[in-house]
């Protein structure tokens, strides 16, 4: 957890659960905003429904999504209580200009 030791005790299940399926962060940013002291955002897309399967969201702790197009499409966690978050990129079907969202990619 070298790239995030300082993240949030609630979302570190998350954290290993996304480096144990093999996804990788792609940067951390401090501050990600006025509201997000930190924010780890991996590489691929989040498996948020296989987490919810396996564990059980820690308290505190919500799914986000976002769809404004004006920013990326992404996926995330974020503990409510420190602002922390995680995110992924939303998963997108190539079709052009104006490609829907996709459902999230399981592994």
């Amino acid at each position: 957890m070298k790239q995030a030791a300082d993240l949030c005790d609630s979302l570190r299940p998350v954290f290993e659960y996304e480096i144990g399926r093999g996804n990788c962060v792609e940067r951390v940013d401090r501050p990600a905003g006025t509201k997000c002291p930190l924010a780890v955002v991996f590489a691929m897309p989040l498996d948020i429904d296989g987490f919810m399967r396996t564990h059980e969201l820690p308290h505190g702790v919500r799914t986000w999504a976002n769809r404004d197009q004006h920013y990326p499409l992404e996926d995330g966690y974020t503990c409510e209580k420190t602002n922390h978050a995680i995110a992924g990129p939303a998963a997108v079907k190539s079709n052009g200009p104006g490609s829907e969202v996709s459902p999230r990619i399981e592994q």
